[in-house]
């Protein structure tokens, strides 16, 4: 049999991954005052239904809740009140 003659340099092989996607959450600043802690919403045009139950004494308990929202919900800064709606809006769009 004949020998073969094998390179002293060592060869690799190189496998290549695709990038994968992290889903991870990005936390919404205020662009204004950079707060990134206290938030709020604002409903217009809603309707809360509310069921009760009234107890022998009286009082009433309640035992269903049910909510129709009909306009627009507005995200605001707790800070400086400043309306961030689309910085929310786009957030929703990512997921």
């Amino acid at each position: 049999m004949e020998e073969k003659n094998f390179s002293p340099i060592r060869k690799h092989q190189i496998k290549i991954k695709k990038p994968f996607k992290l889903n991870y959450k990005e936390k919404i600043v205020c662009p204004y005052c950079n707060n990134s802690e206290e938030f709020y919403e604002v409903i217009e045009n809603a309707t809360f239904l509310i069921y009760y139950v009234q107890n022998p004494d009286g009082t009433l308990e309640p035992i269903e809740e049910e909510t129709e929202v009909l306009g627009p919900v507005k995200f605001f800064c707790g800070n400086c009140h400043a309306d961030l709606t689309m910085l929310r809006n786009k957030r929703n769009n990512k997921k």
